[in-house]
């Protein structure tokens, strides 16, 4: 059993990264192959992607607009972020940051202004490998370009962003903003617990919550927890806070209701404090049943908040099929068992 500081152990990291590795070979899924890919692309384009960094450093101006439109997609894992974020990129206007800025995650302006004409959006497909999507340009949870702010260890929060961190934060976004000239669209499950600090630090800031039913996200933890250590001894997905540690429970079931009851609990909290026009809680099975709802929700939204126009080009007339192949109904007895145990206790 773990602490979400354990995972900074040289020891967790490697046996995570072989882990995974085995995990994609064996996969036969051309969205988890794609992962390999990008890595790959990773080490081979760094280069440019340092030398590019060293000449912005160089030659531009620091810029600090704090008023650009920027969109965050969040919810604690395994609530279908990804697959709401994979929609919303497809139909509307925006700018993603994924896979692309995973390969190039210092350089935020000559290079995107460049390759900026030749960006397309995705293609049709939503299948992706625990939050990376297939596609050049695709959106994704870019960790290599967080991580420069928020630290390499996805399982905690930083104790401390200093004011120079948050400066540089708003730099890059505001760079990619000049270079594509559209609103800027994020997904990452560990800004979840960062929303207070995007909505002080960008004035237009504007959040797709996505909630879904806690049996669901509870078994998918544990299944995910299985798929990139091997045991679900070694909770996987965002601590709520340094001192949260599974050994404290009866059990990993347990440890992963009481993380859930707890993200959950923290994600509501900072929304309550969000302006009425700044936010938008969408339920994953009412999106998966009415895609087109949430579209025209999120329209409206977007509409009164920046003046803002959806990409009819795309258009998107259909419903998703949730997935099953989870459902437990021993596993479930349990999951409801310390719901009950700990609802009223968090």
């Amino acid at each position: 059993m773990s602490q979400g500081k354990d995972y900074n152990k040289l020891g967790l990291k490697l046996r995570k990264g072989i882990h995974i590795l085995f995990k994609i070979l064996f996969s036969f899924k051309s969205e988890a192959y794609n992962v390999l890919w990008l890595k790959f692309l990773q080490l081979l384009l760094a280069p440019i992607d340092y030398i590019f960094y060293i000449i912005e450093r160089l030659s531009i101006k620091k810029n600090e607009n704090q008023e650009i439109p920027i969109i965050f997609i969040v919810g604690i894992q395994r609530t279908g972020s990804t697959l709401i974020s994979q929609f919303v990129e497809k139909v509307f206007h925006f700018f993603p940051i994924g896979n692309f800025n995973s390969i190039f995650k210092r350089s935020s302006y000559y290079l995107h202004k460049w390759i900026s004409r030749f960006y397309t959006k995705s293609n049709k497909s939503y299948r992706n490998f625990y939050g990376i999507s297939k596609g050049f340009f695709s959106i994704g949870d870019c960790y290599e370009l967080w991580d420069r702010w928020f630290g390499e260890n996805h399982y905690i929060l930083p104790e401390k962003i200093d004011d120079k961190r948050k400066q540089n934060l708003i730099c890059n976004f505001s760079n990619l903003f000049i270079a594509y000239k559209k609103p800027i669209l994020t997904k990452n499950n560990r800004n979840s617990l960062l929303i207070p600090l995007f909505n002080d630090t960008f004035q237009n800031a504007f959040f797709v919550v996505v909630k879904r039913d806690p049996l669901a996200v509870i078994r998918s933890t544990l299944k995910a927890s299985k798929d990139f250590f091997g045991t679900d001894d070694l909770l996987w997905g965002l601590y709520p806070n340094h001192d949260f540690e599974t050994n404290n429970y009866e059990n990993s079931i347990e440890a992963a209701t009481v993380q859930f009851l707890m993200l959950d609990k923290i994600l509501t909290e900072q929304v309550k404090k969000l302006a009425s026009d700044s936010y938008l809680v969408v339920d994953y099975d009412e999106f998966c049943e009415n895609p087109e709802k949430f579209r025209n929700q999120l329209e409206n939204k977007l509409n009164s908040k920046w003046d803002f126009t959806i990409d009819r080009t795309f258009e998107e007339n259909k419903s998703f099929q949730t997935s099953k192949r989870l459902e437990n109904s021993n596993l479930d007895i349990q999951i409801n068992k310390y719901l009950y145990k700990w609802k009223d206790k968090i």
